[in-house]
């Protein structure tokens, strides 16, 4: 599961992301002297997107070449992940990457790449936690209620996923092993289509970010009962963490990130990592990632790197163990 860098909240990047603005930077060599792709695997208007869009258009009026949002979405992600995969690694050729990446190479039978080989970290960007959101008439306003509710209703409640790839997905399958219930998960097409379900009444929980989840529970169409990671979230402080409610296991947070095909060089991805710390810290980026419920981070590329590695290790064993596949 999510587990912060050593240096990760843009308040302690400051001082170094202001030495690098009194620098003049060039880039390697000429990069960029033309635009650069950024494959997104998702479709567009997702989270993954949004946030996609707020770094790249700012980072586009930095560095004064386009910085160009390409969706590829399908099979989890797999279909854009490939293109990048067999991308000339030039910088020319970016994924803009989400959690499911550690997630994909454990539910599918095959995948047209290797996780472990064909990509390079440059940054995460944001983290959010999941939101355990529940439609307004499942008999329960805590998870400790909720849990008691399952555990007397066995399959009664369904839980909408965005995806069976998707964070989401994993915080669903790893609550029902925790708490020992018994619950139906039901895939969809997109955290729009699940969230549609959800307020229609047709499914009555889902795990989600909170860009998905907030517009509703503000006009009372949903209600959130708990949230994923280790502390409470600002916009919602009324709200219990899944460990205060006894659940100390799932700390799944769904983060965005930056990688590049491997053998990119690393002048490269050591100067986009740069450029979007500048990009971080601007009113700009933080006034969009607050709307959208997400945590600045800015890792390193070594921080990024060893995260996923770790993601992959995690989730390998977890999958196997909660028997998760892909629809």
């Amino acid at each position: 599961m999510y587990s912060k860098p050593t240096v990760c909240l843009l308040a302690g990047l400051w001082p170094f992301a202001s030495a690098l603005a009194a620098q003049p930077d060039p880039g390697p060599g000429k990069y960029p002297d033309r635009p650069v792709r950024v494959v997104v695997p998702v479709a567009a208007g997702g989270g993954t997107d949004i946030i996609a869009r707020i770094v790249m258009s700012k980072l586009s009026d930095h560095v004064g070449k386009s910085f160009v949002i390409d969706n590829r979405s399908g099979a989890g992600g797999l279909l854009g992940n490939e293109v990048v995969a067999r991308s000339q690694p030039d910088g020319y050729t970016l994924l803009f990457t989400y959690a499911a990446h550690t997630i994909v190479p454990f539910i599918y039978s095959r995948i047209p790449y290797d996780v472990h080989k064909d990509f390079v970290a440059v940054t995460m960007v944001g983290v959010q936690p999941l939101l355990l959101a529940a439609h307004p008439g499942v008999k329960a306003s805590t998870v400790r209620e909720l849990v008691g509710y399952a555990r007397a209703n066995p399959g009664t409640l369904n839980v909408a996923l965005a995806s069976s790839s998707s964070s989401g997905a994993l915080a669903a399958e790893l609550f029902k092993m925790i708490t020992t219930t018994q619950m139906t998960l039901i895939p969809f097409k997109g955290g729009g289509q699940a969230m549609t379900a959800l307020i229609a009444g047709e499914v009555q929980l889902m795990f989600a970010t909170p860009q998905v989840v907030i517009p509703y529970l503000k006009s009372g169409r949903v209600k959130v009962l708990g949230v994923t990671g280790k502390e409470r979230v600002s916009y919602l402080p009324d709200v219990a963490t899944l460990t205060e409610a006894g659940i100390k296991d799932l700390n799944t947070a769904p983060w965005q990130g930056l990688m590049a095909p491997a053998k990119t060089p690393p002048a490269i991805i050591d100067y986009l990592y740069r450029q979007i710390l500048e990009v971080l810290k601007t009113p700009y980026a933080q006034e969009r990632f607050a709307a959208a419920g997400t945590d600045i981070v800015g890792s390193s590329p070594k921080q990024f790197g060893e995260l996923i590695d770790r993601e992959l290790a995690q989730n390998s064993r977890v999958i196997r163990a909660v028997g998760m596949k892909a629809e």
